[in-house]
């Protein structure tokens, strides 16, 4: 059986296990990435080789550099809380050499362009990792050296998007993995603390000139043991999701019939990866988009009484966003992560759905090392809005 068929059938087979309805876009969606998570934890050679030949030439002086058709894929792999120091945008795709690992996002739809910037890349002789889903792998896997694909049904809602997420998911295994690979050959390379943690600005800028510490050992870590262990927890998250779906679908019926209406949704983000930017051309729910700074006085000039506020936050409830639309008479949904020290105050939003991550945007634990890495906030906030968008859809 083809592996798309098999994660098609387990979808099948488990949804009715847990008394719902395959009709319900929400948690289609959320059990497809599940699965197909589920399947990247069982199959992590191809990812392990990937890891072990990055971090080998990474050893030996070359740059980590990041691209893709996906919108915001280099962002959300550089200057990030558990990511690598040394990762780097690629500016000047000219600028690659033999040196180099070019990390690539794959947007479905974008093969033809991609094809030509990933071919590019290798006659320069750069290491080329690409993420993608199975059927872009099939076209673009001669023009790189590493196609690392999600496996996920084509009838999934939001299938584009969904797999972006998963794309996502993928790249951050591959680091956990990448930085084990670094750890067998005797090095740590340096990772971001979340600047929401205490300590974390002086931390980071003790570390960020170097690529590898200098102040610590770290014993080798196993292959395949960090990347699963992250995908375990997104794993969990997800479970979590899943049998909490009440939220989702509050937000969902606030979204549809303010839509219905003739009003908006005017969507905030606090993060690296914007998932409203992949909404397809045509999507039937207005969606406006307010910049990352200062939203709340943007607000005001741009939405109207009856809309509904969208905002995807960090692990605090953005209250000056809220009053401002409170006074514009509009209704609200927050997604944000949970705070053990600062307990959110969730009633302040009409509608509050937990993403399933916590203060610190980190979960990977490498034995030794002063503080977890690798995070799950883009994948599992990623995925929460686009099943709310799936199921507000008329």
């Amino acid at each position: 059986m083809r592996k798309h068929q098999s994660s098609a059938l387990f979808l099948a087979l488990t949804i009715p296990l847990l008394g719902i309805s395959a009709a319900e876009p929400d948690v289609t969606m959320l059990k497809a990435a599940r699965g197909a998570l589920a399947l990247m934890r069982s199959q992590p050679k191809d990812r392990e080789a990937a890891a072990e030949a990055a971090a080998a030439r990474f050893m030996a002086g070359g740059k980590l550099l990041v691209a893709g058709s996906i919108p915001l894929f280099a962002v959300e792999w550089t200057n990030r809380s558990g990511g690598l120091m040394a990762a780097a945008a690629l500016k000047d795709p000219s600028a690659l050499s033999v040196a180099d690992i070019l990390i690539y996002g794959c947007l479905i739809g974008s093969e033809e362009a991609d094809a030509s910037a990933l071919t590019a890349a290798r006659e320069k002789g750069a290491l080329v990792i690409a993420f993608g889903t199975k059927e872009q792998a099939a076209r673009l896997r001669s023009a790189v050296d590493f196609f690392l694909a999600a496996d996920i049904p084509s009838a999934t809602p939001l299938l584009i998007q969904t797999a972006a997420c998963l794309d996502l998911a993928e790249l951050w295994a591959f680091t956990g993995d990448f930085v084990a690979a670094c750890t067998r050959a005797g090095q740590m390379p340096t990772m971001w603390q979340s600047i929401k943690v205490p300590g974390s600005t002086e931390r980071n800028r003790l570390y960020r000139p170097l690529r590898f510490h200098e102040d610590l050992h770290i014993a080798p870590v196993k292959p395949e043991v960090l990347g699963t262990q992250y995908l375990d927890g997104l794993i969990r998250s997800l479970d979590g999701l899943v049998a909490e779906t009440n939220p989702i679908r509050a937000a969902a019926r606030l979204i549809r019939n303010a839509s219905k209406a003739g009003h908006s949704v005017v969507h905030a983000n606090l993060g690296h990866f914007e998932p409203a930017r992949l909404l397809p051309a045509g999507f039937p729910i207005r969606v406006i988009a307010l910049p990352a700074r200062l939203p709340e006085t943007e607000l005001p000039k741009v939405a109207a009484p009856g809309d509904v506020l969208f905002a995807i936050w960090y692990h605090e409830m953005p209250r000056a966003l809220l009053d401002a639309s409170r006074s514009k008479g509009m209704r609200t949904i927050v997604v944000a992560g949970r705070n053990p020290f600062a307990p959110l105050d969730t009633k302040l939003a009409d509608v509050y759905i937990d993403p399933k991550w916590v203060v610190g945007d980190a979960i990977v634990e490498v034995p030794g090392y002063d503080i977890k890495i690798i995070p799950p906030s883009a994948v599992l906030n990623g995925l929460v809005f686009y099943a709310v968008m799936a199921d507000a859809r008329p």
